[in-house]
């Protein structure tokens, strides 16, 4: 099944009647997405303000990543780590996805961290994201859940509840894990492991970045369409499970199409918006997002040594 979803004609497929099904969606809600773009004025205090919130996100995320990193006995300095990870960043826009995480082990490693810490850390880094994604996307929007889909609430509450379980164990799990995966490929054993406190410090972070990010699209969402008076939380619930979404659906590039699906649905569901409103404040907040991640990565891409570009090219 997994080697069917990986193939290239199959995920353009999929791709295909996404955005096939948002066009038809267009087609259907026309009127009430051209009565909301009329009423588009855009207030770029908002927008700037927006931005700088998520771009600091951006910035705890990393640290985030160092300390992982840190607690496998890698040590990379600040600059560097930015440079690596929005660069790695780039690779979400690709299919499949996993090109970011291979991305970030493979840069770390040409900086001298050791493999085990670099594909550790990126990997370990992933799941705690989404995790605690999910997690804060449920508690956010709690009250409203069951709107979007009947019997959501209780999955999605099981699910939050199997994360915190899980961050509490890895600590317990990972040295095990990786010494007998060392072993397996005749590496070199790890020195030393994460400790309880960084999983939990690393975990709390990535939650904190999700609440942050919500509260960018808030402000986003606020410049662009002021007249939406609507709960932070519902913004911060809608935007991260929307995000989470389209970073699963492996087959779109970026989430493109299957993000912006998913949140027209829930501000919808949610009663935030009109379907003309979210669908206009789906397309809008993809430029600004994408103009956000891509930037960023592109310019480390240029201040990256001509050597690690060329290998990061090949391990792509």
């Amino acid at each position: 099944m997994m080697k069917v979803l990986r193939s290239p004609a199959v995920r353009w497929l999929l791709l295909a009647v996404t955005f096939g099904y948002i066009a038809a969606e267009l087609n259907r809600q026309w009127d009430e997405v051209s009565a909301a773009a009329s009423a588009l004025r855009v207030h770029w205090g908002y927008i700037a303000l927006a931005s700088a919130v998520v771009l600091g996100t951006y910035g705890v995320l990393i640290q985030s990543w160092r300390m992982l990193l840190a607690g496998w006995g890698g040590e990379l300095s600040y600059p560097t780590a930015i440079r690596i990870w929005t660069v790695a960043n780039l690779g979400r826009y690709l299919p499949g996805k996993v090109w970011s995480i291979g991305a970030l082990g493979v840069l770390a490693s040409r900086e001298g961290v050791s493999g085990i810490a670099a594909a550790g850390a990126a990997i370990l880094g992933t799941l705690l994201n989404i995790g605690a994604g999910f997690a804060v996307a449920v508690i956010a929007g709690a009250e409203g859940v069951d709107r979007v889909y009947p019997g959501l609430r209780s999955f999605a509450l099981i699910g939050t509840l199997a994360f915190i379980v899980g961050v509490a164990l890895l600590p317990a799990l990972l040295p095990a894990i990786l010494d007998r995966y060392a072993r397996w490929r005749g590496g070199v054993v790890a020195e030393q492991h994460l400790s309880r406190r960084t999983v939990w410090i690393a975990a709390l972070i990535n939650a904190t970045s999700w609440i942050g990010y919500g509260l960018a699209f808030a402000l986003f969402a606020r410049g662009v369409l002021p007249h939406l008076t609507v709960s932070p939380a519902v913004f911060i619930a809608a935007y991260a499970a929307s995000y989470l979404v389209g970073f699963l659906a492996l087959f779109s590039p970026g989430g493109f199409g299957v993000r912006e699906l998913v949140l027209t649905a829930i501000l919808v569901a949610l009663g935030a918006a009109g379907r003309g409103d979210a669908v206009l404040l789906g397309a809008t907040s993809r430029v600004w997002l994408t103009v956000l991640e891509v930037l960023p990565g592109l310019i480390g891409l240029l201040v990256m040594p001509r050597g690690q570009r060329a290998s990061l090219g090949q391990s792509a």
